[in-house]
């Protein structure tokens, strides 16, 4: 028999409070908050934008968010898990209007995915996903996908969250989440040559 691990009463009534001084307006509350969840916001953001001038966009955009909807911070999960929720949504959001007016970020490959593939599986597998041109074939490919499919494959994968954790972040049921990533890994499969 295993217990669930969750957030502990005291770290609870911690976020609390600090939520309450920063409806108070207390001086410097809000900057506790930054500061405790700023890595955590630049690494979702990161994970779903590369330029870094964009993702500290973002992260600014999540905060004021977060200040804004500070009323809504209902106290049965961590703060942390909160701010996360809203940088989801907000990256989606960034997606979506992104797919709206599409931009190429990345710079046309030289070579047709085809080649690229074939070249890759006569390599050596070391370090595979730690090569820049590999990383930029991902995001390529990423790039193809719905808002939703890179948003799920994003936090499953690259995040390495559980099915639930996506469930919570993303507000979808955790069968949804299930489809979603069945459905965006079959549509990744297609984009990549055999």
């Amino acid at each position: 028999m295993s217990e669930a691990v969750g957030p502990t009463q005291a770290a609870l009534a911690d976020d609390r409070l600090l939520a309450g001084r920063i409806l108070e307006g207390e001086d410097g509350a809000f900057e506790v908050l930054v500061k405790r969840c700023h890595k955590q916001v630049a690494r979702i953001s990161g994970r779903f934008f590369r330029r870094p001038e964009i993702v500290e966009e973002l992260t600014q955009e999540i905060f004021v968010k977060a200040f804004i909807g500070m009323k809504s911070y209902r106290a049965e999960m961590p703060l942390e898990h909160w701010i996360s929720r809203i940088a989801v949504n907000v990256c989606y959001d960034q997606l979506r209007r992104k797919r709206q007016r599409p931009e190429t970020v990345i710079s046309q490959m030289v070579e047709e995915p085809g080649e690229f593939y074939d070249r890759l599986q006569m390599e050596d597998a070391g370090n595979y996903w730690e090569r820049e041109d590999v990383r930029l074939y991902a995001e390529q490919l990423l790039a193809k996908l719905s808002p939703e499919e890179r948003i799920v494959l994003t936090l499953m994968v690259l995040e390495d969250l559980p099915v639930a954790d996506v469930a919570k972040l993303t507000g979808w049921s955790v069968a949804n989440v299930k489809i979603r990533a069945f459905r965006a890994r079959a549509r990744l499969r297609k984009l990549v040559p055999e």
